[in-house]
C-alpha cells in the first residue's frame, strides 16, 4: 500500500488576494510518497470570498538535485464547500495566482488535466491538502 505524507512548508502568510486585492492567504507544502518527494503545492485563500474556497497549484514529478520542470506536471485545482463533501474543480492557469512558476512548471489548462493520466493522483493530493494542512482544514471547515 502506498504512503502519503504532507509537510507544511508555510501554514498560512497573509497579502493581498490575487483576484481583488482584498487581505488573503497563502501557504505551500510537500507530499512524500513511501518516503521520497512526490508532489510540492501552493495554496490560498480569503475571507473576503469564502464561497470561492480554495486555489491549488499542484506538481507530481521528480524533485531530486539536477531534475527539471520539464520532469513535472502541473495542474490547478479549485477546492470549495458542498452541501456534505469538499468539491474540487481543475481550472485554466488564468484562473491561478501561480500558472507557471520556476518550481512547479506551466500549468496544463482544465482540459490537459481533466484527461491526464494523473488525474486521479491530482485529486488525491488535493484531498490530501485540504484535510492535512492546518489553516486549510480550518478554513473549508474540513
Amino acid at each position: 500500500m502506498t504512503s502519503l505524507t504532507l509537510e507544511i512548508g508555510e501554514n498560512q502568510t497573509s497579502g493581498p488576494c490575487h483576484c481583488c486585492g482584498q487581505d488573503g492567504s497563502t501557504g505551500h507544502g510537500f507530499i512524500y510518497k513511501d518516503g521520497y518527494a512526490h508532489s510540492v503545492y501552493y495554496v490560498g485563500w480569503s475571507g473576503a470570498h469564502p464561497e470561492r474556497g480554495v486555489s491549488l497549484a499542484l506538481a507530481i514529478g521528480e524533485w531530486a538535485a539536477g531534475t527539471t520542470i520539464g520532469q513535472r506536471t502541473c495542474v490547478g485545482l479549485d477546492a470549495y464547500e458542498g452541501q456534505s463533501h469538499i468539491l474540487f474543480r481543475f481550472i485554466d492557469p488564468s484562473e491561478s495566482p501561480w500558472p507557471d512558476t520556476d518550481l512547479l512548471g506551466p500549468m496544463l489548462d482544465r482540459e490537459k488535466a481533466m484527461t491526464h493520466p494523473l488525474k486521479g493522483n491530482f485529486l488525491e493530493l488535493g484531498e490530501l491538502i485540504v484535510r492535512s494542512h492546518p489553516a486549510v482544514a480550518k478554513f473549508l471547515k474540513c
